[in-house]
């Protein structure tokens, strides 16, 4: 063997030794409280979906000529949108609480409203 077909061995073996310990140095499963984080941030990532559904179905309902007080979505609406968005329920609740935000979405001028628009948009507070 020459002495460059050697060093291309060393290489490639240090190489494999390299990605074999950086794939299994943090491989441990999730503890609990990690699983529990993950599960909330969906969650929460969902409802701010929801809203945010919920707004730019009632706002197209608006723009088409549905009166405002008949224009919130319905929650058949809103399984339609939570497929149109690609979205697949990744941990127990998620599509739940979508479709609880995007159907809840008060009606233009009913207390709650500026504040679900708030949270639509993202510049308000989010539960």
């Amino acid at each position: 063997m020459t002495i460059r077909g050697s060093w291309t061995i060393t290489a490639c073996g240090i190489v494999l030794a390299v990605t074999i310990t950086g794939c299994t140095a943090d491989s441990r499963p999730p503890t609990s409280d990690e699983k529990r984080a993950a599960h909330l941030e969906r969650v929460r990532e969902t409802y701010r979906l929801g809203r945010g559904a919920g707004l730019e179905i009632q706002e197209g309902k608006i723009v088409d000529g549905t009166p405002p007080a008949s224009a919130s979505p319905n929650e058949e609406e809103c399984a339609a949108r939570w497929t149109q968005l690609g979205e697949r329920e990744q941990t127990p609740g998620d599509r739940a609480g979508f479709l609880a935000a995007c159907s809840s979405f008060p009606q233009p001028g009913l207390p709650g409203y500026d504040e679900a628009v708030a949270e639509a948009r993202g510049t308000g507070a989010t539960p």
